[in-house]
């Protein structure tokens, strides 16, 4: 795919998550894909999700810990099969009761039309709702 493709893959992904149609989002997945949240282990998120079977409990994890109230990606960033994209996510963690307004950074990597490797990153703002 070229890099516009994917960055348009990622659209559609993102407008998937908002609906909660996660089917559309697995589908998009590679079995055996590196799934990866790089957040404070406080955060149900955190850690290892790889492998297709896996990234649904992600999914579980963000719906089952949060109440979300945002979720806005903003720029986009194409290189090869690579796309980096930054955005804002808010919301208030059940837990702790705490609302929140994190700035993200994914970064997305394609091969055969599929992803086969995602990551992500949050600013502070999101574990410390968590605490």
């Amino acid at each position: 795919m070229s890099e516009q493709q994917n960055v348009e893959a990622l659209t559609r992904m993102y407008e998937a998550f908002v609906k909660g149609d996660l089917d559309y989002i697995i589908d998009q997945l590679a079995d055996d894909v590196h799934w990866f949240s790089h957040v404070d282990p406080v955060v149900p998120t955190s850690g290892d999700w790889s492998g297709k079977s896996k990234v649904p409990g992600f999914f579980e994890a963000i719906a089952d810990s949060v109440e979300a109230t945002s979720f806005t990606p903003t720029e986009f960033y194409a290189a090869g099969e690579t796309v980096v994209s930054t955005g804002g996510f808010g919301g208030t963690s059940r837990p702790a009761g705490k609302q929140f307004d994190s700035a993200w950074i994914f970064i997305w990597k394609f091969a055969d039309n599929k992803i086969v490797s995602y990551e992500q990153f949050h600013d502070w703002k999101l574990a410390a709702a968590f605490r």
